[in-house]
């Protein structure tokens, strides 16, 4: 039964899901925190119409309920429905994106939880039939305006690229660094299928799960395949200048971002309190490459029990040292030594991740 509110909720914390997986752990009766509120919000995604709270207010939880193909567009209207409401004062509030995800495994493997720097949006492009494009493009996908693939897009709509606290990001590293990530035997299994892979270059795939820094490519589109991947990638750094690693592959990031930013263009929330977690639950390519994809491309559910198992152990860490430690550091905000915003530099300052040459246009 949904609660009304008679004032205001000011949360310290508030994680984000992408869909009722992904909470599971946190709204569990094993759970760290009782979310014993659940408060309804005209606009949500239908079917996750209201937000999860516990009893005194300080930790939210939202289920955006982003499931494909709708994924980008749901998440930007639950986070608008949510800032829009009235019923939340979220200025003083940390934001914790907190959903599974593809892996590179050149950089790390399934169960690896990653805190994002950088959220990419890839798909923000012009597709050729790669069936028909030039023989000196190694790819179908130009950035708007450009005259080949792996170039500054001409036009920008401005949810390219947005760049997080990194301060926040390395204190929020350093307090899940003593988790012990969930583990299974499908996945140990998966992992060792990229042991022998070309020039040992897929050797983080085969390691255990560990806490990474790496970042995330975002866009609409499943995509799948080493040549795709190189594609995706080669666009992330041509958007940031080589900055971007790119980790993980997830759909929502860049469009709860770009909510947020509008919101924090309102003086709504505050941009400098966003933290990017997503844990591995498939890798973004096979262990060969060139060879054909598993048809239909399903996500092993003991691996995802794994991915979301350590979102909660990784998140929960976070949320308990946010509201252990509110009064001596979280209350006055972690000061972000870098930029921090979208590509227009939105929220002032200029962005550090833009090419010299880059000529940036609205579209």
């Amino acid at each position: 039964m949904g609660q009304a509110l008679s004032t205001k909720i000011s949360p310290k914390i508030f994680i984000f899901a992408m869909f009722d997986k992904e909470a599971d752990n946190w709204l569990s009766n094993d759970s760290d925190f009782a979310f014993s509120r659940s408060i309804p919000l005209p606009g949500l995604t239908p079917g996750y119409g209201h937000v999860h709270s516990t009893e005194d207010g300080r930790v939210c939880l939202l289920i955006l309920g982003t499931a494909s193909p709708r994924a980008v567009i749901n998440a930007a209207l639950s986070i608008a429905a949510l800032v829009s409401s009235g019923q939340f004062d979220l200025l003083k509030t940390y934001f914790l994106i907190s959903g599974i995800a593809g892996v590179n495994p050149t950089q790390a493997t399934i169960g690896a939880v990653a805190f994002a720097k950088f959220v990419v949006q890839v798909d923000t492009q012009q597709e050729f039939d790669a069936r028909q494009i030039l023989p000196s493009w190694s790819t179908g996908y130009v950035p708007d305006g450009a005259d080949s693939p792996a170039s500054f897009p001409k036009y920008l709509h401005g949810s390219e690229v947005f760049e997080l606290n990194e301060d926040l990001r390395r204190y929020a590293m350093f307090l899940a660094s003593g988790v012990t990530l969930a583990d299974s035997e499908s996945a140990r299994s998966t992992r060792a299928s990229f042991i022998a892979s070309p020039d040992n270059k897929y050797h983080a795939a085969t390691l255990p799960p560990v806490i990474v820094e790496g970042d995330v490519l975002s866009a609409n589109t499943f995509w799948h395949g080493n040549l795709l991947c190189e594609a995706m990638d080669n666009t992330a750094k041509a958007y940031t200048d080589g900055k971007a690693q790119y980790v993980m592959t997830a759909q929502e990031d860049s469009a709860v971002l770009a909510a947020l930013l509008r919101a924090a263009l309102q003086e709504k929330v505050d941009f400098s309190r966003i933290i990017v977690t997503r844990a591995a639950s498939n890798f973004d390519r096979g262990p060969r490459d060139n060879e054909p994809p598993q048809v239909p491309l399903t996500i092993d559910p003991q691996i995802r029990g794994d991915s979301v198992r350590n979102l909660y152990l990784v998140g929960s860490k976070i949320v308990r040292a946010v509201l252990e430690e509110w009064a001596e550091k979280f209350d006055k905000g972690v000061t972000p030594q870098n930029y921090i915003g979208d590509v227009f530099g939105s929220l002032g300052g200029t962005p550090d991740f833009l090419p010299k040459a880059a000529n940036v246009s609205q579209l």
